[in-house]
């Protein structure tokens, strides 16, 4: 049963691969383009917020394979696949294996965890070696369990907050528990100077601009209540604000009960599904008061919690209601992921499209393109290194043509002072145009 799920898995990850990259995506493919493995760590890593094993990963992979949308995705549909597995074995070794089936079919049919395993950036992945590390502690291999220990550590930060998990449930094993740390604490020791210039930029970014905090992740009423929301919907959302808030009033009601219904159990060892939830989305709350990490998306490994918990509370059930939930949840899964996958509107911003339409639109005329913030400019990098582009210091008078693409202009130009500064020399806006979330005005003198 386990094999037909991970296929009807990977058939739903193969859906709509090759959409546009958005902007972390194309960084992702810069990076693995443009710098050597050695580089990656020693002149990539020091300005960016994660830890380089999965860029590492990708630019061995990107040897082989190269570095379209369809290659640098499919190492993160591998590692979805593989998460569906071990989520099926840890409801077998807990439960059993009805327990395994349901949240593996559960996992393979979510629209969020379809979305990540569809993304060329480090998500996928962890979500794979936290449910493998759960895994390892449930089966006491404590050299195993070291190893990938290591390899979440130098993934993604916020993954390390499943530590604590263990701590609580270590009983008699905190020996063995804490020399598993010790690969993880020497890699860090060599690390940390790295870490530490991460952690001023980051910190000095979310000083500088609150917008851009709020972005990346600050705590809020909002930012807690949409976890659980895109856990059952995924990316998507709908129009009519009352349908959607009417279909998440009863899918709450139904998740809940049935989470609070697996949650009633006398054995120690299964509190490990619920701590895995609750504790690393409690501390990031905390630590998001410091520092901007509280998105839902970086607590894409307790997903696979999420759904045991479901399970466990179905199989608690009459067989019969029991049965008939279960149709209901993987129809509900498989609608909402079929609006991600048909519906262009819930996919990827269209930097693919817009570069080429700017490069047909503009031809051979004196023209610029133009970004409210350096930041903002790789995803044009990447399907078009040629193209002239530029950040705002970069703005003159002697092109025919601008075309000023007004990405996180709130965030970054919050005063919209380049557009009065284009338009104040002369430039006449001509036309606006929409590519799934990418706004570009185009201007003309």
């Amino acid at each position: 049963m386990i094999f037909f799920i991970l296929i009807l898995g990977l058939v739903l990850r193969l859906i709509s691969l090759n959409q546009s990259f958005w902007l972390d995506e194309a960084t992702s493919g810069l990076v693995v383009r443009n710098f050597s493995l050695t580089e990656i760590v020693t002149k990539f890593s020091p300005g960016d917020f994660h830890p380089p094993l999965y860029y590492l990963i990708l630019k061995v992979w990107s040897s082989f394979f190269g570095t379209s949308e369809i290659a640098l995705r499919f190492p993160s549909i591998i590692f979805g696949l593989l998460t569906i597995y071990f989520v099926y074995l840890i409801g077998k070794e807990l439960f059993n294996k009805k327990a395994g089936i349901i949240a593996g079919i559960l996992l393979a049919t979510s629209g969020l965890h379809i979305y990540y395993s569809q993304e060329a950036r480090m998500y996928s992945l962890t979500a794979l070696l936290v449910s493998y590390l759960v895994y390892l502690f449930l089966k006491k291999k404590w050299f195993s369990f070291s190893i990938i220990l290591l390899l979440v550590g130098m993934t993604d930060y916020p993954a390390l907050l499943i530590l604590p998990v263990f701590w609580i449930l270590a009983g008699k094993d905190w020996k063995n528990l804490a020399f598993s740390h010790l690969l993880l604490i020497i890699s860090y020791v060599f690390w940390f100077p790295t870490f530490l210039k991460q952690l001023v930029i980051g910190s000095s970014l979310n000083s500088a601009s609150p917008s851009w905090a709020g972005l990346l992740g600050t705590f809020s009423f909002k930012n807690f209540a949409l976890i659980p929301v895109k856990f059952v919907f995924g990316r998507i959302s709908f129009d009519d604000k009352y349908l959607y808030a009417s279909i998440i009033l009863l899918t709450a009601f139904l998740f809940g009960y049935l989470i609070l219904k697996s949650i009633k159990s006398t054995r120690r060892v299964d509190s490990i599904i619920w701590l895995w939830l609750v504790v690393p989305i409690f501390l990031g709350m905390i630590i998001s008061f410091r520092l901007s990490i509280f998105s839902y998306f970086r607590f894409l490994f307790c997903l696979p919690a999420f759904y045991l918990l479901v399970a466990v509370g179905l199989k608690k059930l009459k067989p019969k209601i029991s049965n008939i939930l279960i149709i209901v949840l993987v129809g509900m899964n498989l609608i909402f992921s079929g609006i991600y996958l048909f519906n262009p509107r819930f996919q990827r911003e269209g930097w693919r499209e817009l570069t080429t339409f700017v490069k047909e639109e503009s031809g051979n005329k004196s023209a610029i393109i133009l970004f409210v913030a350096d930041s903002n400019m790789e995803a044009y990098k990447y399907y078009d290194s040629n193209a002239n582009i530029t950040g705002p210091n970069g703005f003159g008078t002697k092109y025919k043509e601008i075309w000023l693409i007004r990405y996180l202009q709130p965030v970054f130009d919050s005063k919209d002072l380049l557009r009065a500064k284009i338009e104040a020399s002369g430039y006449n806006k001509e036309k606006e145009y929409d590519f799934n979330g990418v706004v570009v005005w185009k201007y003309e003198k």
